[in-house]
């Protein structure tokens, strides 16, 4: 009596089941505008929400763009990241970043200030 495979399904068509659900609720989220929303969760869980960028990671980030800054040719320390990348902080620590702490750039006083990247200008 040889009675293998009748009644059963492999593991196999259960993996192939899955992953085409999968793969269907993707497009359908993909095409009914919900991705975005689905991204900004995400992006809320790795950034920290409204509690803005951590003004020691900051700092450091900061410290490690002057790095390069400085050895990049005088003429191109204006379009370098040390003077054009900025850090919603919340430097009052309240878990919200207000408006003065929106895009502050890494020689402002507040990170590492107009002395803390010497002899890099941003002007």
């Amino acid at each position: 009596m040889n009675k293998r495979g009748q009644g059963s399904i492999s593991i196999n068509t259960i993996i192939v089941a899955i992953v085409a659900i999968i793969v269907l609720l993707l497009i359908v989220t993909f095409f009914t505008g919900g991705m975005s929303t689905v991204f900004n969760r995400i992006r809320g869980v790795f950034s920290g929400g409204t509690a803005g960028y951590d003004v020691d990671l900051a700092k450091a980030n900061c410290q490690a763009y002057c790095e390069r800054a400085k050895l990049q040719d005088q003429t191109q320390w204006p379009t370098s990241t040390y003077c054009t990348q900025g850090f919603d902080v919340d430097t009052s620590k309240d878990g919200k970043v207000d408006t003065d702490e929106k895009d502050i750039k890494c020689f402002d006083a507040k990170l590492l200030g107009s002395g803390g990247c010497s002899p890099v200008a941003c002007s």
